[in-house]
C-alpha cells in the first residue's frame, strides 16, 4: 500500500500529525474536512484528491476500529483482491457474538466462485434489540464491520449513478480547495453544501456490484463503552481500572479516570468514566444512551460539547485550567525542538510563568531566555512566539485577559508545521 491518506476534521488535523510522527507511519495526504458529513463525502473526497484515482485500489478503514490480527486481516484482503479486480465493490461481515444495536447487519446471499466472498442479499441498518437477536440465530447473517475494498473506478461510477449531486459538490470542493504540504483543504462553501450522508445510505443499499468478505480477524470498532471494556485488560473481578481509581468489590465494570479521584463500591456491569469537566455513569447495557445524553447537551449549549479542556498540537499540548468570563489559566507543554506559530491575538493579552526547562520568547523584535519562575507580559496586539531549543520539554502557566477568548483569535504569521496563516489553536 501506498502511505495512508488521512480524511479528518480540520480541527485534529494537528493530532493526526503528532501521533503519525510518534507512531513513525509516513502519511500521505491530510484532508482536512470544514465540518463531519459522514462516510460518503469522505470517500468521495479521497477519490478526488487522489491523482489517477480511476486506476487505483482503496481500502477505507475507519481509524477508531480494532483488528487483532494484521495476518488473518491481510489473507482476507487477499481473497477479496480478485473480487475488486472484477469490479466489485467489498464489505467486511463479522461473525456477530451477541445482538448489538450499535451495529448495522449484512445479509449474505450467493457465494461468488469458490472464493470467501459473498453477494450482498440484505443491507439491514441498526436494528431494535428484538429485531437484533432474531438476526444472529440466522446462519448468513453478519455485522457490517464498515471497512470497505474498491477500485476508484467502481466507485466512482456509482456515486455518478447514485449520488451525483453529492459528488458535483465535491468536486467543487476539491476544484476551490488549497493545499499545504500534505495538506489539503476543501472549498468550505461548497463542502457546507454536501449532505450528511453514510455511504451504505448513498451508494451501498442501491448498487447491484456489492459484495461481502467474511472478516477472519477477531474484530471490534470500539464504537461503545462496552466494546472497550471487552477488549482492555481486566482484572479477576473482570473490571478494566484505570487511572486515580479506588475500587471495592466492584465486578464486570469499566472505571476510568482521566481527571479526579473516582470512588466506587459494590458496582455491577456499570460504566464509569471521569474527565477533568465531565463524568459519565451508565449500566453497560443501556451505553449507546451516551448519544442521547450529547444531543441533550447540545441543545442547552453546553460547553461541555464544545469546549475541550486538553488538546494536543505539533509542538506538544495544552490543558486549560480555569476559565472565567474574562480570563483563561493553560498549562502548556512545548516538546523539545517544539515552536509555536509567531502570532498575535486581538481580543487578549497573556502573561507566560515558566515552570520547567528554558524558554526562548520572542515579542516583536525582543528574544529572551526564560528559566524556571521567570516570566513576561506579552501586550495584547504584540507578535510573539514559544520556542524549545532544549532537549527537555517546556512548560509555562498561560494567564489570558481579554473581552473574547476563543482560540480563533489567534493570526499565524509564521508556522514551521505549514499550517494556514490564519487559523485556530497556536
Amino acid at each position: 500500500f501506498n502511505p495512508p491518506i488521512i480524511v479528518c476534521n480540520e480541527s485534529h488535523a494537528n493530532v493526526v500529525t503528532t501521533q503519525a510522527d510518534a507512531l513513525g507511519i509516513e502519511l500521505g495526504k491530510i484532508i482536512c474536512e470544514p465540518a463531519g458529513r459522514d462516510t460518503a463525502p469522505a470517500i468521495a473526497l479521497c477519490i478526488e484528491v487522489t491523482e489517477n484515482a480511476s486506476e487505483q485500489r482503496f481500502l477505507v478503514m475507519p481509524s477508531d476500529h480494532e483488528v487483532s490480527s494484521k495476518i488473518l486481516f491481510q489473507k482476507t484482503l487477499a481473497d477479496a483482491l480478485p473480487i475488486v479486480d472484477d469490479g466489485k465493490i467489498v464489505l467486511f461481515g463479522v461473525n456477530p457474538n451477541r445482538a448489538e444495536t450499535g451495529y448495522g447487519y449484512l445479509r449474505a446471499g450467493d457465494r461468488i466462485d469458490d472464493s470467501e466472498c459473498f453477494n450482498i442479499e440484505e443491507f439491514i441498518e441498526k436494528p431494535a434489540q428484538q429485531t437484533a437477536e432474531l438476526l444472529v440465530q440466522e446462519p448468513n447473517v453478519y455485522w457490517n464491520a464498515g471497512i470497505f475494498f474498491f477500485r476508484g473506478e467502481a466507485i466512482l461510477a456509482e456515486f455518478l449513478k447514485f449520488s451525483p449531486v453529492l459528488l458535483q459538490f465535491i468536486q467543487k470542493s476539491v476544484r476551490q480547495g488549497t493545499s499545504s504540504g500534505k495538506f489539503f483543504h476543501p472549498e468550505a462553501g461548497a463542502f457546507m453544501e454536501i449532505e450528511n450522508v453514510s455511504v451504505d445510505y448513498a451508494v451501498m443499499e442501491k448498487t447491484n456490484i456489492g459484495a461481502m468478505a467474511c472478516m477472519k480477524s477477531a474484530w471490534s470498532d470500539l464504537g461503545s463503552w462496552t466494546s472497550i471494556w471487552e477488549n482492555s485488560a481486566q482484572d479477576a473481578d473482570g473490571n478494566s481500572i484505570r487511572g486515580n481509581v479506588l475500587d471495592v468489590d466492584s465486578e464486570n465494570c469499566l472505571i476510568h479516570s482521566d481527571g479526579p479521584t473516582v470512588g466506587t463500591c459494590g458496582l455491577q456491569d456499570m460504566i464509569v468514566v471521569a474527565n477533568r469537566d465531565a463524568i459519565l455513569i451508565s449500566p453497560k447495557s443501556n451505553v449507546q444512551g451516551v448519544k442521547n445524553l450529547v444531543t441533550g447537551l447540545k441543545k442547552k449549549g453546553s460547553p461541555t460539547v464544545s469546549f475541550q479542556p486538553q488538546e494536543s498540537r505539533p509542538w506538544g499540548e495544552f490543558e486549560s485550567i480555569n476559565r472565567g468570563e474574562s480570563h483563561q489559566v493553560k498549562r502548556i507543554v512545548v516538546a523539545p525542538g517544539g515552536r509555536l506559530s509567531l502570532q498575535y491575538h486581538f481580543h487578549r493579552c497573556e502573561h507566560w510563568i515558566v515552570v520547567k526547562g528554558i524558554a526562548t520568547v520572542t515579542i516583536n523584535e525582543e528574544v529572551s531566555q526564560l528559566g524556571a519562575s521567570q516570566q513576561i507580559f506579552i501586550p495584547q496586539g504584540a507578535t510573539h512566539r514559544l520556542e524549545n531549543f532544549t532537549d527537555e520539554p517546556v512548560e509555562i502557566i498561560e494567564v489570558q485577559y481579554g473581552d473574547y477568548l476563543g482560540e480563533d483569535d489567534i493570526v499565524r504569521v509564521e508556522d514551521i508545521y505549514k499550517r494556514t496563516v490564519r487559523s485556530a489553536n497556536g
